[in-house]
């Protein structure tokens, strides 16, 4: 079963893409900056390495990495951003829909032992695109990949708060998946 939601999470990513770059007027390129294309390209690239390699396979701290990036890109555009965006496009729909619960059905039958630290760490990647979101893209003549991350659309104040909320989401999922990682199913179930 495993196999069969590591396939299914890489070609749900690849058919993203590709309908993007075929139906849209500006493609996939530009999307790249926004953090829900580069997680999901991070999920896409994690699960094919972990079709072909064991030992990718094994990588918890990873795997959990993945899951809450994934997860929180799907929680923050159907809570917040679908208003700001086209709606729920095929493209759209796969990316923040069916591969945050294709991953976390992934993890549930993985469930793999992560270290208590595991979740801070996790934060380094959000914090890292955060800064570039804020000191290049706002900088850069371009608008900001997301509104609340834009201090002209909503100030410097708000976005200091919705940076803190992120990292508090990003820290209460990474120990969410932690603990459901503690639970391993039986040795039967687990492979595949």
């Amino acid at each position: 079963m495993r196999l069969v939601l590591r396939v299914a999470i890489v070609a749900a990513v690849v058919a993203a893409v590709v309908v993007v770059e075929l139906s849209s007027r500006s493609g996939v390129l530009w999307r790249l900056i926004t953090f829900t294309y580069q997680a999901n390209l991070l999920a896409a690239a994690f699960y094919l390495c972990t079709l072909v390699s064991a030992r990718a396979d094994a990588r918890a701290g990873l795997r959990g990495a993945v899951v809450v990036y994934v997860v929180v890109a799907g929680l923050v555009w159907n809570l917040v951003l679908t208003d700001y965006s086209m709606g729920y496009t095929p493209a759209n729909f796969l990316l923040h829909v069916v591969v945050p619960v294709l991953v976390l059905a992934e993890w549930l039958l993985a469930r793999s032992g992560i270290r208590w630290w595991q979740p801070l760490l996790w934060l380094g990647y959000p914090a890292v695109y955060v800064v570039v979101a804020l000191a290049v893209l706002n900088h850069a003549g371009r608008r900001a990949p997301y509104y609340f991350l834009d201090p002209q659309s909503v100030g410097l104040s708000i976005v200091v708060a919705n940076i803190a909320l992120l990292a508090a989401v990003f820290l209460a999922l990474g120990y969410g998946v932690m603990a459901l990682g503690r639970t391993a199913p039986p040795a039967r179930l687990r492979s595949g």
